[in-house]
């Protein structure tokens, strides 16, 4: 049986991994590695205990630098890993530098690269996300698209189509597999019910580093905390930009520390409503079946928006709360977006695993 090697580097790609990295442990010699991306001991050893994996074989250290120089740790890291196990395939997922790293130095040696998560665009290059998710794509061997629009994207950049396989995302897997493991009696902690506070996160570069937009996203979230609670989990960058500006949260705003994936999912899935720039947040939340705010211009699940389960509402404080107040107004209004069906497809790890499961064999 031929080894198969898998990097990842932060807590989103614990999470959408969590399913199908049980599934490669089980199906070949599989070596996982933790570059150290966002590597925070306590949190990161919740997440692998919580979802019931195996500890990453490789911790590579790298922590928190510039893009350059942090690109640069992992690629020189990597290489004597991926010599040394001489995988028959190096799996990546998302877009991420540690996504881009680990496709980087694969293609180099002339290693098959299989990206999960393919063929996503937010067709803003400003963000470094949207040139790392390209350029893996680029090098990759093995393109697994989460959604049609996915595969035209590929498709329309002139990738070879046998090199593209429409799987669904493994996200949503790892979101269906955390609502079983988390129970509501986790609520229990926070101190909240069901239906009576509303859950926001806010980490992403293009947000925390443009001051006066981060101002406009804190004041949206303070002015809606004067209607109703916000729980709001707290990044360390976040927390780096609220503490070196100066910049205050309200007094219905409950600020936490980073949780662990079941605590999240127990209370997105009990929110009147989220409010995040994340991508894979947005997914999570159709999942759990709750109207998602999306605190950025642009998205790379425009399908969700599209379907009327989330909202795309930009970064001005008043478009926020304008959407905000709608959802808090009319519970009428939160039923009739519950009931419409999100355009989700599950099994997304168990496909990809049964196509890398002919590469262990060959």
């Amino acid at each position: 049986m031929k080894t198969m090697l898998t990097v990842l580097g932060t807590r989103p790609e614990i999470v959408k991994f969590s399913p199908l990295l049980p599934l490669l442990d089980r199906g070949c010699r599989h070596v996982l590695v933790h570059t150290g991306q966002h590597y925070d001991e306590n949190m990161d050893r919740i997440f692998f205990r919580e979802l019931k994996l195996k500890t990453p074989r490789h911790f590579l250290n790298v922590g928190s630098a510039g893009q350059g120089v942090q690109t640069a740790r992992m690629l020189e890291r990597l290489e004597p890993i991926m010599l040394r196990a001489r995988p028959c395939a190096v799996l990546v997922l998302g877009d991420t530098n540690s996504t881009l790293a680990g496709a980087l130095v694969a293609a180099k040696l002339n290693i098959p690269v299989a990206h999960v998560e393919a063929g996503c665009r937010s067709f803003n290059r400003a963000m470094p996300e949207e040139k790392n998710r390209v350029m893996v794509d680029h090098v990759s061997d093995l393109l697994f698209a989460p959604d049609r629009e996915a595969v035209q994207h590929l498709a329309g950049e002139g990738i070879v189509g046998a090199k593209i396989h429409l799987v669904g995302n493994t996200g949503l897997d790892a979101t269906l597999r955390a609502m079983r493991l988390a129970r509501k009696e986790r609520l229990k902690r926070f101190g909240v019910k069901p239906g009576t506070y509303v859950l926001a996160t806010l980490h992403r570069a293009e947000n925390t580093d443009d001051l006066p937009r981060f101002a406009r996203l804190v004041e949206a979230i303070n002015q809606i905390s004067e209607r109703v609670p916000v729980l709001f989990p707290i990044h360390p960058r976040t927390v780096a930009v609220l503490k070196r500006h100066r910049i205050k949260l309200g007094a219905g705003v409950s600020r936490l520390p980073p949780l662990g994936n079941l605590d999240f999912i127990a209370l997105m899935r009990s929110a009147l409503f989220v409010m995040s720039d994340s991508g894979g947040i947005q997914e999570e939340a159709a999942v759990v079946n709750r109207p998602c705010l999306v605190l950025r211009e642009d998205t790379e699940w425009t399908r969700l928006v599209e379907a009327g389960k989330n909202f795309l509402v930009g970064t001005r404080t008043a478009d926020i709360v304008r959407v905000a107040r709608r959802l808090l107004d009319s519970a009428e209004l939160r039923r009739k977006i519950a009931g419409k069906k999100a355009p989700l497809s599950f099994g997304a790890s168990q496909k990809i695993m049964r196509i890398l499961g002919q590469i262990a064999k060959t």
